[in-house]
């Protein structure tokens, strides 16, 4: 597998009334051709923010670090440097959709009411494919029929209002990945979706990957989900990866305290009864952003005078692993 995508040292900062704040710190992430990084964290941790700098998509008060560095290596083997290319530019508009495509939570917000499904695919697949009207019509109808819309012919007439939820989510898929995406980013595609719906899509979209071999970032909170359809996971707080590393391993044997609290979290078939653990407390604002670690004042594990005092680095307690945990770090220097 070849390295389509490589994010280093991702820091965001906005410029606000209240001054300026930094959601995302240092994020280093990579993505491989046909694989799927699950890029997993609660509300506020900056997973949408981070993947949204990849698309140019953050408003104007954004400002990237000046160590930020996010490559990006096109169909024709191409490096490009995103996050600088010129607002409506040629290359811009091509990377935007036709190399990177996104799928975002609520379709609604993301198609046009005033327009047919149809119309809206249709310009997109004009634009990135170069087809004339007719073909791309037709086209559009081949993708609804590919993501398991019956009925396609008629759908592709109808506008978004006329859909049920799980048909304007499978919609935006097909709409997004019409364009030809070579990279996929899923914000979050099934959170609205009941369970069953939700189950179908993450099915459709495995499968859709495997036939087209696109490389894919998975954006969720839940890690039962990741479990499904990751490959590789980041595990995000507060603007920062806590671990990363294979899913199957994380999630089988989990580093940070975050990461054990978030599996922790997850309803069990086998204990029915018994009351969920949420992990402890809110995540902070980043206006209040702690001193040391920043999940030290939710951590039970927390070591007095060191994670309320410095922020750890990153270490690989396991091959493959990484994880900014004080305990790691005591645990290395007593073997030392």
């Amino acid at each position: 597998m070849s390295k389509m995508l490589s994010v280093e040292n991702l820091s965001i900062s906005f410029r606000t009334d209240e001054g300026v704040i930094t959601p995302v710190q240092g994020v280093t992430f990579s993505v491989e051709s046909g694989r799927t990084l699950g890029l997993v964290g609660e509300s506020g941790s900056g997973k949408s923010i981070s993947t949204k700098a990849l698309m140019q998509l953050l408003p104007g008060s954004a400002v990237l670090g000046a160590d930020s560095r996010m490559t990006y290596t096109d169909k024709s083997g191409k490096e490009i440097a995103l996050g600088h290319m010129k607002h409506g530019s040629k290359e811009l508009r091509r990377i935007r959709g036709g190399e990177i495509g996104m799928i975002f939570q609520e379709p609604m917000a993301s198609f046009s009411p005033v327009y047919t499904i149809g119309n809206q695919m249709m310009e997109a697949i004009m634009l990135h494919r170069g087809l004339k009207k007719r073909e791309a019509r037709e086209y559009a109808i081949e993708m609804l029929n590919k993501v398991g819309i019956s009925n396609a012919a008629a759908r592709v007439d109808q506008y978004p209002h006329e859909l049920s939820g799980g048909m304007r989510q499978r919609a935006m898929i097909a709409l997004t990945l019409s364009a030809g995406p070579a990279l996929l980013i899923a914000d979050e595609p099934t959170t609205a979706l009941d369970v069953t719906i939700q189950a179908q899509v993450l099915d459709l979209m495995r499968d859709l990957q495997r036939e087209l071999g696109m490389g894919m970032i998975f954006i969720t909170h839940d890690l039962g989900v990741i479990a499904q359809i990751a490959d590789d996971v980041a595990v995000m707080y507060l603007g920062t990866i806590v671990e990363r590393g294979p899913a199957k391993e994380v999630i089988r044997n989990p580093q940070h305290p975050y990461t054990q609290g978030l599996l922790d979290a997850i309803p069990s078939l086998d204990h029915l009864h018994d009351r969920l653990k949420p992990v402890p407390g809110d995540i902070p604002s980043p206006t209040a952003r702690p001193k040391g670690c920043p999940f030290h004042t939710r951590c039970a594990q927390a070591i007095s005078g060191t994670c309320d005092v410095q922020e750890p680095q990153e270490t690989s307690p396991l091959p493959g692993r990484a994880v900014r945990c004080w305990l790691h770090e005591t645990k290395s220097r007593s073997a030392a």
